[in-house]
């Protein structure tokens, strides 16, 4: 008696779906790439705020833009910053382009002198000081 094995009416199932999760775990890494591409063209930037005390700062990255074609506007109540990004690639004999817009708008939580904002672009990162009132 002691060879006897429990039977798991699921186990079959569950080896299955492992090997599900290993096939489609294996064919992601060959396009990782081309997900990073993607991912770095959604139509929104991702941006920090931080209160630091006597001004409020925006930092983010804009990946494959350049500094004549993203415009930030700073008003009173909140700053918008939109423009576009391209990706141009050649692989293999293969050239791929992308091209994409975004516009991203913070509201400020305090009032600001707008009109003192100061704006740095470098390497695709983007800061944005505004002093507050």
């Amino acid at each position: 008696m002691s060879n006897l094995v429990k039977w798991d009416p699921f186990s079959d199932m569950t080896k299955f779906f492992e090997e599900v999760d290993k096939l489609f775990s294996h064919f992601m890494q060959s396009f990782s790439e081309e997900l990073r591409v993607l991912q770095a063209s959604e139509n929104s930037i991702h941006l920090q705020a931080k209160d630091e005390g006597k001004e409020i700062v925006i930092s983010g990255d804009i990946p494959n833009a350049l500094k004549d074609n993203v415009d930030v506007v700073v008003r009173q109540d909140s700053v918008v910053i939109k423009g576009e990004n391209t990706l141009h690639r050649e692989k293999d004999g293969t050239r791929e382009y992308q091209w994409n817009k975004f516009t991203r708008a913070y509201n400020f939580p305090v009032k600001v002198k707008s009109k003192n904002a100061r704006i740095d672009f470098k390497d695709g990162k983007i800061t944005v000081r505004v002093p507050k009132e």
